[in-house]
């Protein structure tokens, strides 16, 4: 499958599915804002979790983390990111208007503007698949470190990876034997010199004062 026809196949299981959606979580709630004429449909957004008004519960995403990401990367391929909603792998809410959205979707699709889907039918979808849509629900974003560059996971880290054990001592041993080494000649001569002078000699008579002891 294409990046394209990924796309397309997700925006058409979003307009399939609306009416299994209102019968699970009922309808949908009203828009906080004057909906935007250019707006032909507005859908849940399924790259966040909601709340079942029924029991109290939260769902979570009806697409996880994985596939949204999927989902992007084909976008973004195909030059169609402003065809999916916000959400947790998306990038930031473009700057693109509904009507701009709908005027590049037109350009890019044909298809007939401003016209609502009535039926599930796979003729009537690829005359509409395309039309902008306000999705439901409210996506956070935070300010992460190193997002923009690809490398938020150890932005804001002293070190980038863990390593082994022998990895994360090996500076410290390094150092040590760095020393050692500095001043290995000055050990050397100082261990002989030790024993040079501890070393008995046999031709010269006892120190001692004590009378000696016969072995037998």
């Amino acid at each position: 499958m294409s990046a394209l026809q990924a796309v397309k196949a997700f925006r058409f299981k979003q307009l399939k599915s609306l009416p299994k959606h209102i019968q699970k979580f009922g309808p949908l709630p009203p828009p906080t804002e004057p909906v935007d004429s250019a707006v032909a449909h507005r859908l849940p957004n399924p790259f966040l979790p909601r709340l079942n008004p029924r029991t109290g519960r939260w769902a979570p995403a009806a697409i996880s983390l994985r596939r949204q990401a999927d989902l992007v990367k084909r976008a973004k391929e195909s030059n169609t990111l402003f065809l999916l909603p916000p959400g947790p792998k998306a990038p930031l809410p473009t700057t693109m208007s509904f009507k701009e959205a709908a005027v590049e979707a037109q350009k890019q699709f044909g298809g007939k503007p401003n016209r609502k889907v009535t039926t599930a039918y796979k003729k009537e979808l690829e005359a509409v698949w395309m039309n902008a849509v306000e999705w439901d629900g409210k996506a956070e974003f935070k300010d992460v470190a190193g997002a923009e560059l690809g490398t938020r996971l150890y932005a804001a880290k002293k070190r980038m990876f863990k390593g082994h054990r022998w990895e994360r001592l090996k500076e410290a041993r390094d150092s040590k034997k760095s020393i050692l080494l500095r001043d290995m000649a000055r050990r050397v001569r100082n261990y002989k010199a030790y024993y040079q002078k501890r070393k008995p000699n046999p031709l010269k008579t006892s120190s001692s004062s004590k009378q000696r002891k016969l072995p037998f």
